[in-house]
This record gives structure tokens, sequence and C-alpha cells, in this order.
């Protein structure tokens, strides 16, 4: 395994200037004339999910974003207060800056403990919006194609963890396959029972999001769990003196996904990482995004996109960038349908093809 060192090939991507991404995208024109608000909201077995829809408007077409911020006082104080958005003739990147030069734009609203998930709501509508008046698609102005997504489905296993959740999704679809958080509490019996299903692609541990959430850290368990479950991911493990010994020896299935907000971040991993879970809002703007993706590329780190329970907008600009440039990845991406689960319920199956006639950003909800 690699530690970082300083300088060399980190250093230089972090200040080799703009990646080739984001010029592709600051260039592109856009007229803002207004922007308004839609609450989505959702109740699963386990909470309530509350989302907003930003819609900017401009020469009678309309750029969609979606904050995931979790706190619901934010949520109604942006749909009751709104936020005064820069209006006239931009271009991606000068409207980026104009939101930099107005410190209190994004200071509207009540606090948030992320406000970059806000940023990539109002980044992604503009951007989508600049798309749609220009008459182009995020993969024509990259120059790439939209290619067949595939995705895993995320499940928790209840407050009494059981192989259910596992179970249901398989008997309606035997090629489903799974991204499971890992319980505090999970048996030797629920690990086989996970392991024999063969679908399960990555295990998030989350103890990147706090003492108090995720998995025990715990070496024997870290060491079972890739022990178990051999082609599977491992995601956000803990990093201590106990668990470290196993983290290297399995370094090449550890992936990362909560201390991901840029470049700088992945520079700040005890190692150089081999994979890592992508989700656009962590990054804030669209500079930051490319730059990961850049960086990710260029250093041939295993990319797969991640979701923040998106409901509308947001799930679909994340698949879309999956469909552009990770779409065979263990993408965490499924359609919303899969939030809930019902027996009568139909569900899409993976991969999911790229819509025919791609507008905007790409991607229709579905």
């Amino acid at each position: 395994m690699d530690d970082h060192k300083p300088g060399g090939d980190w250093e230089d991507a972090i200040h080799s200037g703009l990646p080739d991404f984001y010029r592709d995208i600051k260039s592109v024109p856009v007229t803002v004339e207004a922007v308004s608000f839609e609450e989505k909201r959702i109740e699963t077995e386990h909470r309530m999910f509350e989302r907003t829809i930003i819609r900017v408007r401009g020469e009678g077409v309309t750029g969609f974003g979606e904050d995931v911020t979790r706190s619901r006082e934010a949520h109604n104080r942006l749909r009751e207060d709104g936020l005064a958005l820069p209006t006239g003739d931009w271009t991606v990147g000068t409207f980026s800056d104009a939101l930099d030069a107005d410190s209190n734009i994004l200071t509207q609203t009540a606090s948030r403990d992320a406000p970059e998930y806000l940023r990539w709501a109002i980044e992604s509508a503009v951007l989508d919006l600049a798309l749609k008046q220009s008459g182009r698609s995020l993969a024509s102005v990259l120059d790439r194609t939209y290619e067949p997504m595939a995705f895993v489905v995320s499940l928790q296993l209840g407050d009494s963890p059981h192989i259910r959740p596992v179970n249901r999704f398989l008997d309606a679809d035997s090629d489903i396959e799974f991204k499971i958080d890992v319980p505090d509490t999970p048996s030797d019996e629920l690990l086989s029972a996970l392991s024999d299903t063969g679908a399960v692609r990555i295990l998030d541990l989350k103890a990147q999001y706090g003492s108090d959430v995720g998995a025990p850290t715990d070496p024997d368990l870290y060491r079972q769990l890739f022990e178990t479950f051999p082609d599977a991911l491992i995601e956000d493990p803990a990093v201590t003196d106990t668990t470290r010994p196993v983290l290297d020896e399995y370094a090449d299935r550890v992936s990362w996904d909560a201390p991901i907000t840029g470049v700088e971040s992945i520079q700040e991993l005890p190692w150089v990482p081999a994979a890592l879970n992508i989700k656009p809002c962590r990054s804030g703007t669209l500079e930051s995004l490319c730059r990961i993706l850049e960086y990710g590329l260029q250093h041939d780190v295993e990319l797969y996109g991640g979701g923040m329970f998106e409901l509308d907008a947001g799930r679909a600009h994340s698949q879309a960038l999956a469909s552009l440039f990770y779409p065979n990845g263990p993408n965490d991406l499924a359609p919303p349908a899969y939030h809930t689960y019902r027996a009568d319920k139909s569900y899409p199956s993976s991969p999911l093809e790229p819509p025919a006639k791609p507008a905007g950003i790409g991607w229709d909800i579905r």
C-alpha cells in the first residue's frame, strides 16, 4: 500500500489548474430569469425523508436540481423564503463565480450542516438549464456517451438484523445486487446468509460518519467481512492502530465515501485509494466534482456513484454522471422506486438504459 507523500503526482493533480471536464462545461452560456421550489418527501420503513426540488427558469426552459439537506427546518425556510439567485446572462462558470462573490446567497436560509448540498442543487440546476437552452446534453459537451448504467440496491437490515429485506428483492429479481449497511450486531449466521446470495457488492461500515454510527471498529469483524465477501468492496472503515494491519492487507478492496469532498480530501486519506464513491452534492461545485472525476480517471481509481436518498432530479443527475463515467460500477443509484418495498410493486431492473433523446444533464427520473 502506498501512503500519501508530499509532492509528486498528488500535488500536481491538485495544482494543475482547471480539469478538462470543467473547461468544457464552464463556457456554456445560460440565461437565468427566476427560481422556484417544490417539496418532495417520502416515508420508508425506517424514517421520513424530505427534499426540495429547485427549478431555475430562463427563455421558456427549466433546469432542475435537488437539495438533499437533512434539516427539515432548512427545507421549510428555503421554500418559504426563497433565494435571491443572480439573474441575467452568464456562463455556467461565471454564474458559479457570482455565487462565490456573494457569500449571503447560500446563507439566506436556516443553518445547514452541509451548505455544499444546496450549492450543488443550484449549480446542477443551472447546468441543466444551460444545456437545455443550448439544445445540448452533458454527453455532447463532454464528448462522451451515455451507457446503460448498472446499479445496486442499498439496504438497511433493520433494528433486529435479518436477511429478509434482501431475499424479498431477490425473489422478484434474482439478478439484483446490493450495498449493505453493516449492522452494529452482525451475527455469523447473518453474514453467512448474505454471502451465500452472491449478490453483495458493497459493505458499508459507516465508520467515517462519527463514533456513534456504523459497525463496531473491530479488526476481527473487518477481517471476517473481507474473507466472507471476497468480491465485495468494504466502504468507510475506521483506520486505527488495531484495524490498520487488516486494512493494509486488503487495501485494494477498501472504498471511501463520507470523507470525499474534493481532490484535497482524497490526498488526506491514509493511503492512495483503490475505489471512491462519488456523491456530487458532497463536492458542492461543478468544478470540484470535475476535479475528482478527472483525478480518478487519470489515476485508475475505481469510481462508482452513491446516493443521498434523492427523490427526483438529484438521483437522475447522478445516474447520468454514472452513465457517462462509471456505468459498470456498483452504483448505489437504484431508481427511487426502491426506496420503499411492496410485494405488488414493479421495480426497474439493472442496468438502466439511457433515454433515447437526452437533454440537459441527460437523464429523467424513473
